[in-house]
């Protein structure tokens, strides 16, 4: 609004500029300092409680609630709804006891489950061990893609290229190092891709196919495994988003995702990277294991605060809603909306 302003010099909001604010949920880890700008400011704060009340002069809202990370596991589903709405109790938490990994025991996978870990590094191993579980039990053939990568400014020690190649993929690297593909695999995508077209981060899909690149022919390892020195055309998804596609050249019901390329900066984090990379491959991972963040279940509450910005929110959603079915398509004052 401010830089709308000056370059602009109208005093109306953003300068006049119809203005569309996407938004991520509100019900995730708070804003740092705990100022939200769905409230005002709990001591006097010029600055925020401008911007609270232009937040408040948005009145056309349309909130998104598509479960997608869970969508196959209704009762993970149920768990997190329960602690989304504060309403969650000892119960849940004996659910989440009962449904824990004990050290020694053998993880199911063949059952269909999802194991969530708090860590990136657990995850890519045990999305490993469930790409193994699942070649044996449809006795298929494995393949293995390796993702390009191209140096800046000299060739890596063996050390950090080595090191790189076990980095699979994180919020700020959506493509893994070794890409480990069974066909019928479910798998997640990591970047938004085609919006339109449901193909975003986070969406989930069965992998039918790869569409192999002829630079980088399959080498056999054994039997059932074969090794590709870079990574495939492209992957064939579907899922039941995509069943009503048709496009020319695909199966019916399925979307294509190729291949992408992704920088990596060489980061303090990253101590025994010494030179940054671009890295292409398939932006997506198996989906056998997510990550997500350690959290007190127990008494853990949203505030009444929140809470009640969040229920405007809601009302002013199915409000354009109910506005929207009222609407006639068929003419041209449909489109027109007050």
């Amino acid at each position: 609004n401010e830089q709308l302003y000056r370059l602009r010099g109208y005093a109306d909001d953003f300068s006049g500029i119809p203005i569309i604010v996407f938004c991520g949920d509100f019900r995730q880890f708070r804003p740092v300092q705990e100022r939200s700008i769905l409230l005002p400011s709990q001591v006097i704060a010029h600055q925020h409680d401008k911007a609270h009340a232009l937040w408040n002069k948005f009145t056309t809202v349309v909130m998104l609630d598509e479960q997608v990370r869970a969508a196959g596991d209704p009762r993970l589903q149920q768990l997190l709804r329960r602690i989304r709405h504060g309403v969650q109790d000892q119960s849940d938490m004996d659910f989440l006891n009962d449904t824990c990994y004990q050290e020694g025991r053998r993880i199911p996978w063949e059952s269909g489950i999802t194991v969530i870990t708090p860590l990136n590094r657990n995850r890519w191993n045990l999305n490993v061990e469930a790409t193994l579980s699942f070649q044996r039990q449809r006795q298929s053939v494995l393949r293995i893609f390796m993702s390009e990568h191209k140096w800046k400014d000299g060739q890596p020690t063996e050390e950090e290229a080595l090191m790189l190649l076990s980095q699979g993929d994180d919020s700020a690297i959506p493509v893994p190092a070794i890409f480990m593909f069974v066909q019928g695999m479910p798998i997640t995508v990591n970047q938004n891709t085609h919006q339109g077209l449901k193909l975003v981060n986070g969406a989930r899909y069965t992998a039918l196919d790869v569409i192999l690149d002829l630079k980088f022919p399959g080498h056999r390892v054994n039997a059932d495994t074969m090794l590709h020195f870079g990574p495939p055309a492209g992957i064939v998804l579907a899922s039941e988003t995509t069943r009503d596609y048709d496009f020319v050249g695909m199966p019916a019901g399925t979307i294509l995702l190729a291949p992408v390329s992704v920088k990596i900066d060489s980061q303090r984090k990253r101590p025994w990277q010494m030179h940054d990379v671009s890295r292409r491959g398939l932006p997506c991972a198996a989906a056998f294991a997510s990550t997500d963040y350690k959290v007190d279940i127990i008494g853990n509450r949203v505030p009444e605060t929140m809470v009640a910005a969040e229920n405007r929110l809601e009302r002013l959603s199915e409000g354009m809603i109910q506005d929207a079915e009222r609407w006639d398509w068929s003419t041209e004052e449909g489109w027109t909306v007050h």
